[in-house]
C-alpha cells in the first residue's frame, strides 16, 4: 500500500480542464451564492440547505476538478465550528453588497479558487466615505467598532486551530502504522488536514488585507475629516495588528505536508502545545 498521499491525489483528483456541463454548473453556482449566506443574531450563519450542502457539494467538484485535496470524511464538532467561526472573520464589514458576499460565499463552498487575494484594498475607506454618516466622529466610531470586533473575534478562533490542531495530530497518530489502512482513507485523511489548513491560511490573509485596508481608511480619514480621537485609533489598530501576529504565529505549523506520511519522524503539527504557550482572550 503507497504510504505517501501525493501518489494518491494525482490519481484521484487530477486536474481536469472545464466542460460545458460544469462552466454551466458553476454559472448556477455562482447565481445561487448571490444572495449571500444568511445571517441570523449576532453575525452568525443561519442553517440553510442552500449554502451548507448544495453549493459545497457542487464547489467539492470544481475543487476535484482544480486538482485541489478533497476529503470525503465526516467532520468533527471542532472542524465545523472552526469553519462557522472563519466565516464570521472572512466576511469582512466593507463585502456587504451582493457582489461582494458572492466572491466570499463562492470561495467558501469551494465553488470559486482562492480569490482574495484580489479584493480592493480601498473598499472599506469607499465604504465609509459613502454612507450617509451625519457626523464625521461617527464615521470614525464605525471604524474604532470594526477593528476591536475583529480583536474579539480572533480569539475564540483561534482557540478553535487550537482543537482543530490537535484533532488532526490524533488522526495522524492513528494512520501511523496501521497495515490495514486502505488507500482511500489515506488519502482522506490527507485531505482533510489539508482542507482545514486551507480554511486557517484563509482567515490569516484576511485579516492581514484588512490591516492593511484599516490603515488606509485611517490615514485617508485623517487628512479627509481629522479627529482629536487619534491616539484612541491608532491604538486599537496596534492591539488588533498584534492580536493578529500573536495568533498566526502560534498556528503557522498547522499545514501537513504531503510527504509526512512516508516518514517515520513525527511533524511539528503532531507536536503538543506547552505549558508556555501564550493565550488570547476573546
Amino acid at each position: 500500500m503507497p504510504r505517501n498521499p501525493s501518489s494518491i491525489v494525482r490519481g484521484r483528483h487530477a486536474a481536469r480542464p472545464p466542460s460545458w456541463p460544469r462552466i454551466a454548473a458553476l454559472a448556477l453556482a455562482l447565481a445561487a451564492t448571490a444572495c449571500g449566506r444568511p445571517t441570523g443574531d449576532f453575525g452568525r450563519a443561519e442553517p440553510s440547505l442552500l449554502h451548507d450542502s448544495w453549493l459545497p457539494f457542487v464547489g467539492d467538484q470544481f475543487a476535484g476538478a482544480r486538482g485541489e485535496l478533497v476529503s470525503d470524511f465526516n467532520r468533527t464538532d471542532n472542524e465545523q465550528t472552526l469553519r462557522d467561526r472563519a466565516w464570521a472573520l472572512v466576511e469582512p464589514p466593507h463585502l456587504h453588497d451582493w457582489f461582494g458576499e458572492m466572491l466570499v460565499e463562492g470561495q467558501r463552498t469551494r465553488v470559486l479558487p482562492e480569490i482574495d487575494q484580489k479584493f480592493n484594498i480601498k473598499a472599506y475607506y469607499e465604504l465609509l466615505r459613502r454612507d450617509p454618516f451625519k457626523s464625521s466622529e461617527t464615521r470614525w466610531q464605525r471604524l474604532l467598532f470594526d477593528m476591536r470586533t475583529d480583536a474579539q473575534l480572533i480569539g475564540p478562533f483561534w482557540r478553535e486551530v487550537r482543537r482543530v490542531k490537535a484533532d488532526d495530530a490524533a488522526r495522524l497518530h492513528s494512520v501511523d502504522g496501521r497495515k490495514d489502512l486502505t488507500p482511500a482513507e489515506l488519502y482522506n485523511a490527507t485531505a482533510r488536514i489539508e482542507e482545514n489548513a486551507r480554511l486557517v491560511d484563509w482567515v490569516w490573509r484576511a485579516m492581514r488585507f484588512r490591516l492593511k485596508s484599516y490603515r488606509l481608511c485611517i490615514d485617508r480619514m485623517l487628512i479627509e475629516t481629522p479627529t482629536e480621537r487619534t491616539m484612541e485609533i491608532n491604538v486599537a489598530w496596534d492591539s488588533l495588528q498584534s492580536t493578529i501576529a500573536m495568533a498566526e504565529q502560534d498556528t503557522h505549523d498547522l499545514r501537513f505536508p504531503a510527504s509526512a506520511a512516508a516518514s517515520p519522524r513525527p511533524s511539528r503539527f503532531a507536536a503538543q502545545p506547552t505549558a508556555n504557550e501564550p493565550v488570547l482572550k476573546p
